[in-house]
């Protein structure tokens, strides 16, 4: 019985992705790193069971690929908004001045409808 397994790599340049100058730890040289998108396919006959993509940095130097599954995503920092983007705080409105005499007569009001 015939099984025809097929598995492509690949990897490219991720556009836009971020680059960064550090030490190599391979080839111990001051180098650019950039972003790769590194792609793996596994399957039989032209059936693909596995598709793989993930994110590196690759040395410009000597192009060993380095993995970045355990480091996080660096969140950006919030940034405080202007002056002007702001909204106004809402002011406490005035209270309007109580009658008391008018509220005396409504309550005398009510309890002669409630017969008291």
């Amino acid at each position: 019985m015939w099984l025809l397994f097929h598995h492509e790599r690949g990897a490219k340049l991720v556009a836009g992705g971020r680059t960064f100058v550090e030490q190599c730890p391979t080839c111990e040289r001051k180098t650019r790193f950039r972003e790769i998108e590194i792609t793996e396919r596994a399957g039989i006959w032209f059936l693909n069971l596995d598709d793989d993509k993930r994110r590196g940095f690759r040395c410009d130097v000597c192009e060993d690929v380095f993995d970045l599954r355990d480091q996080p995503e660096p969140q950006p920092e919030p940034q405080p908004e202007p002056a002007s983007e702001r909204e106004p705080v809402p002011r406490p409105r005035p209270r309007p001045a109580i009658d008391a005499s008018r509220i005396e007569d409504e309550l005398a009001e009510l309890k002669k409808r409630l017969g008291r």
